[in-house]
C-alpha cells in the first residue's frame, strides 16, 4: 500500500510498511543500500545516519504469493516464482519520520546544484544541467519538490506537487517556504498569474471546432490554479517555536556537512510540522517540561513565559542529543504513535540513491549552498513573523 505523506519522488515509491505504522519501505538500489550499511555509517564519526537521516532497521524480501492449486504445471509456476523473485529487489526499512505527528505536515526540499551522478551517461548529464539551470536548483542549491498542508477547515490536507517548485524563479522561494509554513501569507508565483491571465483571456474567447487550445492550457495549469484562501495558519507564537527551532537544528547540520567528505546528488531535506494547532500546542509545552505529567495547559499561556521556556529546553534538548523516543516506547498497542511522544516537528536528510563518500574532494558545496539558502529564507521568514508579533 503507498505511503499516504510522500510529497516527493517518484509516486508510490514509498509504501507503508507490514511491520510496524512506525517504519516505512522503499525498493532498495545498490547504492542506497550501501550507504545505510557501510558509507553513511563511518561518516561524520557515526553521527549522520540515524540521527540526521532516517533510522535504518535492516531490508525485507518481496515474496510473491504461491500458484492457486490447479493453476496449471506446478513445477513451471514454481520455476516462475522463483525467477520473479530473483528480479524483486529488497526493500529498506525505515524509520517513518510522519508517525510522531497527528496531522504530519510534510515538505521535500531537493538539495544540490548537481543533480546527477558522475558516471551518469552523457545525455543524463545533459538533461540533469538543464533541469538544473530552468529550475531553482542550479542558482540557489534547492528546489521545493513538493510539500502537504493540514487545513483544519475542511479536514483535508492541500497538496502542492513538483510543477509548483519547478515554476519558481529564485526570488521567489520566499513565497514558496511561506506557502507551507503560513499559507495566507503566501502570494501567487508568477507563473501561477500568468496562468490565471491565459485562463482569462481563453475563456472571453470561443475556441474553434476541433481546437484543442483550451485542453491543453487545462492540462499545463492542473498544478498552478490560484490558491484559494488556502488553509488558515499556525499561531504565530507556535509557528515561531518551530521555525526558531529548525534553524538551530540547520545550523547545527550545516556546520556537520562541512566537515563531511562526501557527494549527495538527488537528496533532499524532509521537514516535518505539526499541522493540527492543539496538538502543536501540546507537543510544544510537553518538551516544556511542567506539562510532562499531562494536564492540559491553558490558552492563555500560550506566549510569554511558557514559550520562552519551551525554546530553551528544546535548545537544551538539541544539544544534549536528547530523545525521548530513545528510551520510551512511542506507539500503542494497535501500533499508533502515543499521545504523549507526539513531536512538534522533525528535520532529516532523505534519499541517499545517488550518494557516496568522496575522501580527498571536500565538503558538497552544492548541497551547502542550498542548506545556506534555506537557513537565510528561514531566517527572513521569522524576522517578518517577528515584526508581526511586536
Amino acid at each position: 500500500m503507498a505511503f499516504a505523506h510522500q510529497v516527493g519522488g517518484h509516486a508510490a515509491t514509498i509504501l507503508a510498511s507490514p511491520l510496524s505504522s512506525s517504519t516505512l519501505i522503499k525498493p532498495a538500489s545498490d547504492r542506497e543500500l550501501e550507504f545505510y550499511q557501510r558509507v553513511g555509517p563511518r561518516l561524520a564519526d557515526g553521527q549522520l545516519v540515524g540521527e540526521w537521516t532516517p533510522g535504518f532497521y535492516g531490508t525485507l524480501r518481496s515474496h510473491r504469493p504461491p500458484p492457486a492449486a490447479g493453476s496449471g504445471d506446478g513445477t513451471a509456476a514454481q520455476e516462475d516464482n522463483a525467477a520473479v523473485l530473483l528480479r524483486q529487489p529488497d526493500m529498506l526499512v525505515l524509520e517513518n519520520l510522519t508517525h510522531r505527528f497527528l496531522r504530519p505536515n510534510v515538505l521535500d526540499i531537493k538539495l544540490g546544484t548537481q543533480l546527477y551522478d558522475e558516471d551518469a551517461t552523457d545525455d543524463k548529464k545533459q538533461r540533469m544541467r538543464k533541469a538544473a539551470e530552468s529550475t531553482t536548483s542550479a542558482a540557489t542549491g534547492i528546489r521545493l519538490t513538493g510539500f502537504q498542508v493540514w487545513n483544519r477547515d475542511t479536514q483535508a490536507y492541500v497538496q502542492t506537487d513538483k510543477v509548483f517548485g519547478k515554476s519558481l524563479e529564485a526570488d521567489e522561494l520566499a513565497l514558496g517556504f511561506a506557502r507551507f509554513f503560513c499559507p495566507p501569507d503566501s502570494p501567487l508565483s508568477r507563473a501561477e498569474q500568468r496562468i490565471i491571465d491565459i485562463t482569462d483571456s481563453t475563456s472571453a474567447k470561443e475556441p474553434s471546432v476541433g481546437s484543442d487550445t483550451g485542453s491543453r492550457a487545462d492540462e499545463s495549469s492542473d498544478s498552478l490554479r490560484t490558491h484559494p484562501a488556502g488553509p488558515p495558519a499556525l499561531p504565530t507564537d507556535l509557528l515561531l517555536i518551530v521555525l526558531r527551532t529548525l534553524l538551530r537544528r540547520l545550523k547545527q547540520l550545516i556546520a556537520l556537512l562541512s566537515t563531511v567528505e562526501m557527494r549527495m546528488r538527488g537528496g533532499s531535506l524532509l521537514v516535518v510540522v505539526e499541522g493540527d494547532p492543539d496538538a502543536l500546542e501540546r507537543a510544544v509545552l510537553r518538551l516544556a517540561g511542567p506539562q510532562r505529567a499531562g494536564a492540559p495547559a491553558p490558552q492563555s499561556q500560550r506566549g510569554g513565559a511558557v514559550v520562552r521556556q519551551a525554546e530553551s529546553e528544546q535548545a537544551a534538548a538539541d544539544d544534549d542529543g536528547d530523545d525521548d523516543g530513545a528510551s520510551v516506547s512511542t506507539t500503542d498497542e494497535e501500533g499508533n504513535a502515543k499521545r504523549e511522544t507526539l513531536l512538534p516537528l522533525e528535520m532529516r536528510l532523505i534519499d541517499f540513491a545517488h550518494t557516496r563518500a568522496a575522501p580527498g574532494e571536500g565538503p558538497d558545496e552544492g548541497v551547502l549552498l542550498g542548506l545556506r539558502t534555506t537557513e537565510r529564507l528561514w531566517g527572513e521568514l521569522v524576522a517578518q513573523l517577528e515584526e508581526r508579533e511586536r
